[in-house]
């Protein structure tokens, strides 16, 4: 049996149409601009911070048989070093009877070290397979400042 990925796109939200299944992208990523400003003055900057956003991961997969296929799908935020910052695992059926599937992840907070070229990287396992296969990487460049706070002054 072969499951194959057909696209991947970041985007704000997605909406499904219940009266004709029509999916909208609403927002497609390609960069991120954050200001970040530390509670106290003189804080160090950390070396990794989540900046409060939410987006979604929505990818369209197509098999080749009639049977119903359990898949995992494992998301991964990457850093402009290669670091991994971020996994997550979402567990899907794919119905029985149906060649076609859409999943949607819906992440809240993205977790950066510093400004540059990131990547989300996406893999698929078949549940009774070993190991995850990577399917796609989706750029998205961040931009952070680092705001400074003034220490009070007396």
């Amino acid at each position: 049996m072969k499951i194959q990925h057909i696209w991947s796109v970041l985007c704000k939200e997605s909406i499904i149409n219940q009266d004709d299944n029509v999916i909208s992208l609403i927002g497609i990523l390609e960069d991120i601009n954050s200001t970040i400003t530390p509670l106290k003055a003189d804080t160090p900057r950390p070396e990794k911070v989540t900046i409060p956003f939410n987006f979604e991961v929505v990818s369209y997969w197509t098999k080749d048989s009639t049977e119903e296929v359990k898949i995992l799908i494992k998301t991964t935020m990457i850093d402009p070093e290669g670091k991994e910052l971020a996994n997550d695992i979402k567990e899907l059926v794919f119905p029985a009877n149906t060649k076609r599937l859409r999943s949607r992840l819906k992440v809240q907070g993205l977790s950066v070290t510093n400004s540059g070229d990131y990547s989300v990287r996406i893999r698929l396992k078949i549940a009774e397979e070993k190991e995850f296969k990577s399917v796609t990487e989706l750029p998205i460049s961040v931009k952070i400042q680092f705001a400074e706070l003034k220490a009070p002054s007396n």
